[in-house]
């Protein structure tokens, strides 16, 4: 009996035995090698907003996130950006060097195209609303005539003026309006990049290297004084002209500049206008439109009345005229940029600019 619980206890212990001799042997195993976390997907665009736009001018540049509902048109020469808003509504994204004309200029600009007569500075601080957005401050209109509403963003940004101008019919402009207000918050300035922050300062440059010719022009008083840029090639003087310069343009394609002066006022400024107009085959203004299609700027201490048209040619194709009048010394002065449209619209910040080396010697 006994001889048969010690064989039982073994029997019972055997397998309590293996177990721990198992359990006692090293096991191996092979760790997979981790692998680098994926880079992060780039964060989507708010909800309803696609398309960075970066845009700029001479002097800096702004960026902005337009809705996916707003198709961006094709690139114009005049233009930083353009939508079309709402299916009826076109907005318009332009930039130039300087203030163009200041504040009240511009709100009567776009006071003037929709209809609308001007008003005084005095008027001009209710007809803004201040917006901030990402460090930058925006004047806001909103002007309804005709049947048209507009809504223009006045921003300065490093030394140059960018407008955001959505225009079209009453009820699609107010429908916008939220969505243009929105998308007003997504402006801000175009950061740098690391490969341009890297970059060495360049020596100053020699004086004036991409300007050339200073004339000294009289009419019956003192003379007036310019820079011109080198690119534009200049003709022979005429009987009739002070200067003439033909500016580049895409192939044999150019614009040409002429500069005449006359005594006294020549008639003027409605008449001179009207002849201008007349030249594009627009019809004259009066006295009471005038005001709201021309833009007062100084120059060196000189008065300089800018006008900007758009009409046809002799023979029936698209033309435009920027022209500046400029009274000096008891003499008028005429700077006139004439061409094909897409041309003059390329040439016109070269031309405002050009503008601003006038002086009187």
């Amino acid at each position: 009996a006994m001889h048969s619980r010690l064989l039982g206890a073994i029997i019972l212990f055997l397998p309590l035995w293996c177990t721990a001799c198992r359990d006692s042997q090293v096991a191996t195993y092979r760790i997979p090698k981790e692998h680098d976390p994926a880079a992060p997907a780039p964060a989507a665009a708010p909800a309803g907003m696609a398309g960075l736009a970066v845009a700029t001018t001479d002097a800096g540049g702004l960026e902005w996130t337009a809705p996916t509902a707003w198709p961006a048109k094709p690139a114009a020469a005049m233009r930083k950006g353009s939508y079309t808003v709402g299916g009826e509504g076109d907005l318009a994204i332009t930039a130039f060097p300087g203030d163009v004309g200041g504040d009240l200029a511009n709100v009567n600009r776009w006071r003037g195209q929709l209809g609308l007569a001007p008003i005084t500075e005095a008027d001009l601080p209710a007809a803004f609303t201040s917006v901030t957005a990402n460090g930058l401050t925006m004047k806001v209109v909103d002007l309804t005539g005709g049947g048209q509403r507009m809504l223009g963003a006045i921003v300065p940004q490093a030394g140059a003026t960018w407008f955001f101008k959505l225009t079209g019919p009453e009820a699609v402009v107010a429908k916008e309006k939220p969505a243009y207000l929105e998308f007003l918050q997504t402006v801000r300035a175009a950061p740098v990049s690391a490969a341009v922050a890297a970059a060495p300062v360049p020596p100053p440059a020699a004086p004036a290297p991409n300007m050339a010719n200073t004339p000294v022009i009289k009419a019956d008083g003192p003379g007036l004084k310019w820079t011109a840029p080198a690119l534009w090639q200049e003709k022979p003087a005429t009987a009739m002209r002070k200067a003439t310069y033909v500016l580049p343009g895409l192939g044999s394609a150019s614009s040409e500049l002429a500069i005449t002066a006359f005594p006294g006022d020549v008639g003027g400024e409605l008449a001179n206008v009207n002849r201008w107009r007349g030249q594009l085959q627009l019809s004259p203004l009066t006295a009471a439109e005038l005001p709201a299609a021309v833009t007062h700027v100084t120059a060196n201490g000189l008065p300089v009345i800018l006008v900007d048209l758009t009409g046809s040619g002799p023979a029936g194709s698209p033309m435009r005229l920027l022209g500046a009048i400029v009274p000096a010394n008891g003499a008028t002065w005429f700077f006139k940029l004439t061409g094909p449209a897409d041309l003059v619209a390329a040439q016109k910040p070269a031309f405002l600019a050009f503008l601003q080396t006038l002086s009187a010697p």
